[in-house]
């Protein structure tokens, strides 16, 4: 995953010594109760609701619903550390259904970690070929490479021949995509992967050139 720079404003001292205690709650330190831990999922500062949500599964405070509440949150950033919570929780359909609903978040920011989510968890999921089809929407329409980029890893690690299609046809995107894309080829075989990654040696990105020369080797 790529790194995130956080473009907002530091948190004021109060929400910082807040959040410090928080997080010595979800280590079994400091003093707070685990009511006022789980009204902190509710504060007004999404630093604080954010951390909250790594402690009530530290703790195991009904994680499974707070953790899925927060999906919905208004703040891309706690919608983002619960999706990448989710991934702890036990296998359930549920995991997979909130997190598809996701693919289509308005932050970017959430949408990468969404197809994350699904390469790590999809195959607990009933329908792989269903999952292979709402990535590809991702990889073919989204506007930001970073979410391509994600979807394309994403089909990678399903391995889904479904998905080969859509892997092939981002080995022409932009750079980041090509490169993921390339390395994305490592599940699938046969002449059709061959050839694409033939062409890709000659490609004008020195980490996609170095990728394909990888997987043939």
């Amino acid at each position: 995953m790529n790194k995130y720079i956080h473009k907002e404003e530091p948190p004021i001292k109060e929400v910082s010594e807040r959040r410090r205690e928080i997080i010595l709650a979800g280590h079994g330190k400091g003093n707070l109760t685990n009511s006022e831990i789980i009204k902190y999922l509710s504060d007004d500062a999404p630093e604080l609701r954010e951390v909250a949500l790594n402690a009530v599964l530290q703790l195991d405070l009904d994680a499974e619903e707070n953790i899925f509440h927060a999906l919905s949150d208004e703040n891309q950033n706690v919608r983002r550390r619960a999706l990448e919570l989710v991934v702890k929780l036990p296998s359930s359909q549920k995991q997979i259904d909130q997190t598809l609903l996701l693919l289509k978040d308005p932050s970017s920011f959430v949408v990468e970690m969404a197809c994350w989510v699904i390469g790590e968890i999809g195959d607990t999921y009933r329908d792989t070929a269903q999952l292979v089809d709402e990535i590809h929407t991702v990889v073919s329409e989204h506007e930001d490479s970073l979410c391509r980029e994600a979807a394309v890893a994403c089909l990678g690690s399903l391995g889904h021949s479904d998905g080969l299609p859509a892997i092939l046809a981002a080995l022409e995107d932009k750079p980041n995509v090509r490169r993921r894309a390339t390395l994305a080829l490592a599940p699938f075989e046969g002449p059709e992967v061959d050839e694409a990654l033939k062409r890709k040696l000659e490609d004008r990105d020195l980490q996609t050139r170095q990728a394909a020369e990888d997987l043939l080797s």
